[in-house]
């Protein structure tokens, strides 16, 4: 018995030798502190689909502990979130437009573009300063970007109008084809569907002049009978099994969705669309600021930006890192010539009394 209590002696005690050189390893690993993320779900590169696994690699190089990572659905999600007075986040992604209102009301600090290296990676093209949500270019670096487009199943098109998909699908008209009434898919949410409208007659996306928006209310309600559907990731479906013959969607889908049927085609609308620049931002109550620049840095390096781009299936705003991308990634659709950028807007803020009313006649013209 006394042999049986000493050997259990000396094994407990090489078991708590072992937790502790693990503990104190593990303490080790993460020396240089912690960090906090705000972000958008599915948009960092997770090791799936044969990617590395981007937050695994930053932990490890920089020994700093992601001590919390949460993801929002919406910019509004998150600026509620960060406007509470328990939030404390030290990273956080943002949509143009909403950079612009958080930098103008004091939520997120201006940024020592000094102490990242990899910054020059950034093109100018894609810049705050270059489409007006950052201005002095101080607050935000841009981590990816894409354009609203046009997506349609040249088949289902032909089929139903008799004419060739291609001088149907020209602009944004086509979603008010009577010949294609319930094959059409919208967006469900307001902001992207009044633009879609604002385009089609000619106007600003960031129009403040209320009978403008009361102008694109009124062709969504005359657009309604033809929609199929309004929706967000139900597109992929609907369009990848000969659903719908027509729908708005965003760049980094439709070149997903060309990939899973080859009577998919993608057309820019010859009015013009919207471009969005999502970028990192280091909120004003962050405790760990010089963790904060160092993710931001790695995440311009141009492997990192590599990766982040071929998971995410957006455009890259790094210049190496687009170098390298294989020639199936450059296509067209995420990397538009100069001549169709000069034809798109960013969302800049809209007035609340706007947004309200915006929201309001969506709801009416849905119901």
């Amino acid at each position: 018995m006394k042999k049986i209590m000493l050997a259990s002696s000396t094994l407990f005690l090489i078991i708590a030798v072992i937790i502790t050189i693990n503990l104190t390893q593990k303490n080790n690993n993460f020396k240089n502190g912690e960090i906090k993320i705000f972000c958008w779900g599915q948009y960092i590169a997770d090791g799936t689909e044969n990617s590395l696994s981007v937050l695994d690699e930053f932990e490890k190089e920089n020994k700093v502990k992601i001590k919390s990572f949460n993801t929002f659905e919406s910019c509004e999600q998150m600026y509620t979130k960060l406007k509470s007075k328990n939030c404390s986040y030290d990273i956080v992604f943002s949509s143009d437009y909403m950079v612009k209102k958080l930098i103008d009301e004091n939520l997120i600090m201006p940024i020592e573009k000094s102490s990242l290296k990899n910054y020059e990676n950034i093109s100018d093209d894609f810049k705050g300063e270059r489409w007006g949500f950052d201005t002095t270019n101080s607050y935000s670096v841009p981590y990816c970007w894409g354009h609203i487009g046009l997506i349609y199943n040249k088949k289902l098109v032909e089929k139903l109008t008799g004419e060739e998909a291609e001088k149907v699908v020209k602009g944004w008209d086509a979603l008010w084809n009577e010949k294609l009434k319930q094959n059409i898919l919208m967006f469900i949410n307001a902001k992207d569907s009044f633009s879609v409208a604002l385009k089609l007659l000619n106007k600003s996306l960031n129009t403040t002049n209320e009978e403008d928006i009361l102008k694109a209310a009124e062709i969504l309600k005359k657009q309604k009978p033809l929609v199929q559907a309004y929706v967000m990731d139900e597109m992929f479906d609907k369009m990848e099994n000969n659903e719908a013959a027509i729908s708005v969607a965003y760049s980094g889908d439709i070149v997903k969705m060309l990939k899973n049927n080859k009577n998919l085609k993608y057309c820019f609308p010859k009015q013009g669309s919207n471009i969005f620049i999502d970028a990192v931002c280091i909120p004003k109550n962050s405790k760990n600021k010089e963790n904060a620049l160092k993710f931001i840095d790695f995440l311009c390096r141009e492997d990192i930006a590599l990766e982040n781009a071929k998971f995410l299936g957006y455009s890259t705003p790094n210049k190496k890192a687009y170098s390298n991308l294989s020639e199936n990634f450059k296509n067209e659709i995420s990397y538009p010539k100069k001549e169709i950028l000069n034809k798109c807007e960013i969302y800049l803020p809209t007035p609340k009394k706007l947004t309200n009313l915006i929201e309001t006649l969506w709801v009416k013209i849905r119901s």
